[in-house]
């Protein structure tokens, strides 16, 4: 078909389509967005191991690294030689067992001075200065 040769009415039932596909295509992609922060449960994950988009809503409080490291080496310095188990750490912490267990895993494998005693309680003490490098930095 010519342009030529396009009637009036089929031109309005041209502009008529094109309006209703854009309003679908509008409609569209407010699903995507919506979907995009839904929780990233049950989602399939992408070859890198991450979800394919974030279950998070922008403007929301976002990672605050090495915040997890320090409350959990606190927590364990608090305890002292008697140490916590993973469960009374997460209750003290407000943070999920299994994020502890994974983190005992990655980072705090990394960490000097905190092992993970026979009993299942992990064990956190602060590098001492040695007796001799203090003597010679106090001039005694």
């Amino acid at each position: 078909m010519r342009l030529t040769q396009i009637t009036s009415a089929q031109l309005s039932e041209i502009a008529r389509l094109v309006q209703e596909k854009e309003g679908l295509l509008k409609k569209v992609s407010e699903i995507n967005r919506r979907l995009q922060y839904l929780p990233a449960e049950g989602r399939r994950r992408s070859r890198g191991g991450t979800t394919a988009t974030r279950g998070r809503i922008p403007g929301k409080a976002g990672r605050h690294p090495g915040k997890l490291k320090a409350a959990v080496l606190d927590a364990l310095e608090e305890a002292g030689s008697q140490g916590l188990s993973v469960k009374e750490l997460s209750a003290k912490l407000g943070v999920k067992a299994n994020n502890l267990y994974s983190w005992f895993y990655t980072t705090g494998k990394k960490v000097a001075n905190l092992v993970k005693g026979g009993d299942g309680r992990y064990i956190y003490t602060p590098a001492q200065m040695e007796k001799t490098d203090h003597d010679a930095t106090s001039g005694t």
